[in-house]
């Protein structure tokens, strides 16, 4: 009995001990957590100002450096001695001394002292890391620096130099080029910007930028892509104040967009290259020094480079209204001097057949003001006209094309009378047109005449499509303000893990369900098996009160429970008794242990565990519970979450401000092509749209309406740039095919198959549980509608996955593509064109070239760069 109770005091000693290290190792794993979560509260920030003295106009760096994270500027302090720049530059160094780690974190802001003294910088407020501390004010001085440029020759050829300041010697101009004190809204007028430098001066331009409210520029984009505000930059010399300067000529055109007065701001940063050093007139430069000194650029060069900021005023020119338009006809919105003409492409007409109409106009002025006037003539067809336009040679050109198909027989009376403003008279000049044609019965019955303003699949489509009495809404809807959720590609990806499951699960709950089934009648017709498998079911229940039960009992359990199970479990007779047992039982000690009744562990299995034992298992185990509370803890002490910085852009706002460029830049640049979300789809083909892309809106919208094909506000955009393109609208029920066709196309081809899985999921079910809860009529019925709904979900899948959901469906999105019969620009074009917005199947890819078939079944090759696939 000592010997029991010594060892029950060490177990309950380790039992301890465990506890105790359990709670030392929590402890120091929340000390750890708190040693690397909390930062240091102590603030170490060295700022420094480069270069001393500063320059006036000149830039000058702060540096902030801090050897806990990196110091940022919070608010910066607005005065009018200090022009600060955007952005900042950081950097890190590291430096390992005895093998001891210390980091420095530098950040640099860059400002511009405006004028020349004493510069006083206030505190600044600095955000380290998640803390905020406050800097020491700093006074520094600024000087104003002189240059030394070559003002002339005398005729020996030596130089004379004088100091001046940069300011007259590179300066910038604004000249507009117009001879009338005031213009009118919507006239455009071509302005110069001229940087003057003088000769000997060595500078980096940049393109000018001009800030000028309530004005819209002409884009350049064609003849310069480098800015498509200007025209290329011309150079030239003029002698301005006695020197000769040389000048770089930037001109743009712009136009007013409200009345008041034309006046803004124009800025020009450029880089002045000047010499380290001064040296004497009469000193001679050794010609090697650049090249010994490692050459311009170079940190031992004799030159540097100067950020220099020009300005100028635009000078101001009064905007007047136009006159009111009361009396004027079909006002173009042409401003300037024009000539405009009207013209019909055919003199004999005949019902059915296409005529076209068109309004020309070539002259001076913009056509960004160009509106194609409403024609409505009785008797007449009129389809929604088509604008083109043109630049060439200075002048800027416009086309106005009206399909007219007569109706009716009988002499017809073509009326557009149209009118231009004219800045010379300050009056509205009217174009008038009016002819009467004879109209006559067309020879033919299904009328396929092509007008010369399309190609034939253009005039075909024209032709079979019907004027759309329901216009919809006239604007398109808002953007969304909420992710509809990423949809990956290619699209079995999305349910693919579910859908698999589902296949899987209905064939393994039908082979359960036989196997199940199998094992019943088997032991409905054995019933020794049957007898066996009940006694099996027993047995852990036996074990478990053997174990518990005290060795008084032992005997009643043998012979209640034991001697039973035993001849179930061998198929003995129900009567038979222990001793008997015992002699047909070939385990010697099995059958001692029924014979004498008296040992209570005579099951397999219940083998004593000494208590030593036992304490040596519980310590270990509680060891290992420490050591992964330890390792669970440090992980989350060790590293902390990064912090992310606000997105600093604005999408709605930039919208409702009518900066589309910015919105449309910021969902471009949140667009996962692998996984794209139909709302961001969405939202930048509203953008689009907004800047006058409506084709490839058009493909945006395709593409976000076949990943969320339920979102009525796609379909509705959709609609509605189809309209604007005359091409045909989706989900419109004309014939029972479409019925079929928009049914289909509600889900996507991964959701008909998630619903196939489904399909065949509950086939398995109703199969599993067959024999429970149908009856075999009702069986064939049930599993007919569930095979009949399977095949059409495989048929909706595969129809879609080579029709709309092909990778080879693609639209084209570019005006007025050529197409020709062979892969070459060098040959032969064919006699139809296909329009902007048009869907075509790509059947075979070359290069640059695609061959494609249009929906009317016309074939031919185009650029591969005038279509976009949607999807890939």
């Amino acid at each position: 009995m000592k010997i029991m109770k010594n060892k029950s005091h060490i177990l309950i000693r380790r039992i301890q001990a465990g506890f105790k290290n359990l709670h030392i190792s929590f402890i120091l794993s929340i000390l750890l957590f708190f040693l690397f979560s909390i930062p240091a509260f102590s603030a170490d920030i060295t700022m420094t100002v480069s270069p001393q003295p500063l320059m006036a106009g000149e830039p000058a760096q702060i540096e902030l450096t801090s050897s806990e994270a990196y110091p940022e500027i919070t608010d910066f302090p607005r005065m009018p001695e200090i022009s600060w720049r955007q952005g900042a530059s950081k950097s890190m160094q590291t430096n390992i001394v005895n093998f001891k780690t210390s980091t420095k974190y530098m950040v640099r802001y860059t400002f511009v002292p405006q004028k020349e003294g004493e510069l006083t910088i206030p505190a600044l407020d600095i955000l380290l890391g998640k803390k905020k501390t406050i800097t020491d004010p700093l006074t520094l001085k600024v000087i104003s620096r002189k240059y030394s440029v070559d003002s002339s020759a005398d005729k020996s050829g030596a130089g004379s130099k004088e100091s001046a300041k940069l300011d007259d010697l590179l300066f910038l101009k604004c000249v507009p080029l117009t001879d009338r004190d005031s213009i009118y809204i919507g006239e455009e007028i071509y302005m110069d910007i001229k940087i003057c430098s003088v000769s000997g001066l060595n500078y980096e331009p940049s393109w000018p930028e001009i800030n000028i409210g309530n004005a819209a520029f002409r884009d350049f984009s064609a003849v310069n892509d480098k800015n498509s505000r200007f025209e290329p930059f011309r150079e030239s010399t003029e002698k301005i104040r006695g020197q000769v300067f040389k000048v770089l000529t930037f001109r743009t055109a712009l136009r007013p967009i409200a009345s008041g007065t034309l006046s803004g701001k124009v800025l020009e940063r450029c880089n002045v290259i000047i010499p380290n050093d001064s040296r004497g007139g009469n000193q001679r430069r050794d010609p090697f020094d650049d090249f010994f000194s490692g050459g311009f650029g170079s940190p031992f060069s004799n030159y540097r480079k100067l950020e220099q900021t020009l300005s100028c005023d635009v000078p101001a020119i009064p905007v007047k209204q136009l006159p009111d338009v009361n009396g004027t006809k079909n006002f173009l919105g042409l401003i300037g001097k024009w000539t405009v003409k009207t013209s019909l492409s055919q003199e004999s007409l005949k019902t059915g057949e296409p005529v076209t109409l068109r309004v020309t106009a070539s002259g001076d002025g913009t056509t960004d003001t160009l509106k194609a006037p409403e024609l409505k003539i009785e008797g007449f067809r009129v389809y929604p006209p088509e604008v083109k336009k043109s630049a060439a040679s200075g002048k800027t050109g416009a086309e106005i094309s009206y399909v007219l198909i007569p109706l009716q027989e009988g002499t017809a009376d073509i009326n557009l009378n149209v009118s231009y403003f004219s800045v010379e008279s300050g009056k509205y000049v009217d174009i008038p047109f009016s002819k009467k044609i004879k109209v006559d019965k067309s020879d033919i019955k299904s009328a396929s005449v092509v007008a010369d303003s399309a190609g034939p699949a253009d005039q075909a489509s024209i032709i079979a499509r019907k004027p759309d009495e329901a216009k919809g809404h006239e604007g398109i809807l808002y953007l969304k303000r909420n992710p509809a959720g990423a949809v990956l590609l290619p699209l079995w990806k999305n349910h693919i893990c579910l859908t698999l499951f589902l296949f899987i699960f209905g064939p393994v709950v039908w082979g359960l369900s036989e196997l199940l089934y199998f094992r019943k009648m088997k032991l409905e017709r054995d019933p020794l098996l049957k007898r066996k498998m009940k006694a099996l079911s027993r047995k852990s229940a036996i074990i478990r009160e053997i174990r518990k039960s005290p060795p008084e009992k032992m005997h009643a359990l043998i012979q209640n429970k034991v001697v039973p199970y035993l001849n179930d479990l061998l198929c003995l007779p129900p009567g038979t008794t222990a001793s008997e047992l015992a002699e047909k039982i070939n385990d010697p000690e099995l059958a001692s242990h029924l014979r004498t009744g008296s040992d209570s562990a005579y099951m397999p299995g219940s083998h004593d565990m000494k208590k030593s034992d036992m304490g040596k298992s519980l310590a270990d185990t509680l060891k290992k519970i420490s050591a992964v509370l330890l390792l669970a803890v440090l992980p989350l002490s060790g590293f902390s979450a990064e912090k992310t910085s606000p997105e600093p852009v604005n999408p709605l706002k930039a919208y409702d401000m009518g900066d589309f460029a910015k919105s449309a830049d910021y969902y471009r640049r949140h667009l996962n092509t692998s996984s794209p979300d139909p709302a961001i789809l969405y939202n930048l083909a509203n953008c689009l749209y907004q800047q006058g892309e409506p084709a490839k809106a058009l493909v945006l919208y395709e593409r976000a309406l076949l990943l969320s094909p339920r979102d009525s506000d796609i379909r509705e955009n959709l609609n509605l740039v189809c309209r604007k393109l005359m091409l045909p609208e989706t989900g419109k029920l004309e014939t029972p095919r479409d019925l079929f066709v928009n049914a289909r196309d509600m889900l996507r081809p991964d959701e008909w198959m998630l619903i196939g899985g489904v399909l065949w999921a509950c086939a398995g079910l109703v199969l599993a549980f067959r024999r429970k809860f149908v009856s075999p009529v009702n069986l064939l019925a049930v599993l007919s509608a569930i095979g009949m709904l399977f095949i059409l979900t495989a048929f909706a899948s595969v129809s879609q996955l080579n029709s709309s959901y092909s990778s080879k469906t693609a639209v084209v999105d570019m005006k007025n593509i050529q197409v020709y019969l062979l892969p070459s620009e060098n040959s032969k074009q064919t006699d139809f064109r296909i329009s902007c917005g048009e869907k075509i199947r790509i059947e075979e890819e070359r290069e640059s070239w695609l061959r494609v078939r249009t929906e009317s079944g016309s074939e031919g090759w185009i650029r591969s760069d005038a279509a976009e696939r949607l999807l890939k």
